[in-house]
């Protein structure tokens, strides 16, 4: 799930985007991320698209300071 993360853009990635990155099951991926947002690895924030309907997913990206390595 990390090293997913690392590779998306700023925005993150939701919940269905990395399900079919990594081909895991939903409740497994919420629960992980859920541990991961409490331990301060990742955060997560609305990802709003313009004309898009219904509610806005939210989206989960590493947190500055894990990004610190990246080239």
């Amino acid at each position: 799930m990390i090293d997913a993360l690392t590779k998306a853009s700023p925005q993150g990635l939701t919940v269905k985007e990395l399900c079919a990155a990594l081909g895991a099951g939903e409740q497994v991926l919420r629960r992980c991320l859920a541990a991961l947002v409490l331990a301060g690895v990742i955060r997560e924030a609305a990802r709003y698209t313009p004309g898009a309907r219904g509610a806005v997913p939210r989206a989960y990206s590493l947190t500055d300071a894990n990004r610190e390595g990246e080239p």
